[in-house]
């Protein structure tokens, strides 16, 4: 799944609306970093904007969802509502808590 704000204006009416979440399914091709929240905490610092958030550990996680916070510093993921906050201190393979950075073993 994809994730995407998107800053433009509501046009022809003259108001302004937020950003709305739009989810696509895809398939990004690429690696990322994936985070789990076994503990149920209310928020994960990353050090990533990026991501694909995949609840809890299998099997009983939620489909991996791949999640672009942009420019933003939070963001929810639409499945489990775990907040994520980037945190530029972090690296890609880091996060607070630490056992939120899931290792797929079976990744090729």
């Amino acid at each position: 799944m994809f994730i995407e704000t998107n800053p433009t204006p509501n046009v022809g009416s003259g108001l302004s609306r937020p950003p709305p979440i739009t989810t696509t399914s895809i398939d990004v091709g690429q690696r990322l970093s994936k985070f789990r929240n076994d503990r149920g905490v209310p928020q994960i610092r990353i050090g990533v904007r990026e991501f694909k958030c995949i609840g809890i550990s299998p099997p009983q996680d939620h489909p991996h969802v791949y999640i672009n916070m942009g420019e933003a510093d939070t963001i929810l993921c639409p499945y489990c509502a775990t907040r994520f906050c980037f945190d530029p201190r972090l690296t890609a393979s880091n996060a607070d808590p630490p056992d939120s950075y899931f290792v797929d073993d079976n990744a090729a």
